[in-house]
């Protein structure tokens, strides 16, 4: 019988293998005994004024019970701070004459553990301006129906008008009486009724009406001079 014996050379082999494996099952079982964190809830509004201050939120947890990192960021716009589960954004602003279309800001949120396993949510915020909102929905081509000076009604009086988000175009009777210029929704407003500020052209002073607005009429009434206009829309 043969005896084989173990040199020193293979013992080192062996413990080098040994040693291989030990680090190789340590980093195979991290990878597989680590969970990534899940985001259970993520509340993100659908829409905000231009300037107004909300709040996002996440709810999360990590299965292994490990630290949970939060990084928050937006496309436009200004965070308070990134790193909470609940943090302040402020919309992006406009200045207090301004009127712009909506835009889209895009949300983000990447939650990581001890592990540096991670998940990820995204959201998109519409920002819109609630005066070119409702200016939007009165532009159009209007026509005259019925005017009153002090309750008595002008008869065979006609005109048009034509509005866009914020300008105007008004003419009365054969078209001797032309006024245009910008105007400007008063707060507080909406959609059915609230107060105009009309800047004709070349003049300096204002003038100020209320409107109500049912989808098809326009009533714009004058307190100053007690008049009432009563406005179809024809497109």
């Amino acid at each position: 019988m043969k005896t084989k014996f173990i040199t020193t050379s293979h013992v080192w082999i062996l413990l080098l293998l040994l040693h291989i494996t030990t680090i190789w099952g340590c980093g195979f079982y991290e990878d597989w005994g680590n969970d990534a964190p899940e985001i259970s809830s993520f509340t993100v509004p659908n829409e905000v004024q231009y300037g107004e201050t909300v709040e996002f939120r996440v709810t999360a947890f990590d299965p292994e019970d490990d630290t949970i990192t939060y990084a928050w960021d937006v496309s436009e716009g200004i965070l308070k701070n990134t790193t909470e589960s609940k943090v302040e954004w402020i919309a992006p602003s406009l200045l207090d004459d301004e009127i712009s279309p909506p835009r889209t800001v895009t949300v983000s949120l990447l939650v990581r553990d001890g592990g540096e396993k991670e998940a990820s949510r995204s959201a998109n915020v519409v920002v819109y301006s609630k005066a070119y909102e409702v200016g939007n929905g009165l532009k159009g081509i209007y026509e005259l129906v019925r005017s009153e000076v002090n309750g008595e009604v002008e008869e065979a009086l006609s005109g048009t008008m034509r509005l866009t988000t914020t300008t105007y175009t008004r003419q009365l009777g054969d078209g001797t009486q032309f006024f245009s210029g910008s105007y400007q929704l008063v707060e507080p407003f909406s959609n059915n009724k609230g107060t105009i500020n009309w800047y004709p052209d070349g003049l300096q002073q204002l003038s100020v009406s209320t409107y109500t607005w049912d989808g098809q009429l326009l009533v714009i009434y004058w307190e100053g001079t007690a008049t009432i206009h009563v406005y179809e829309k024809r497109n």
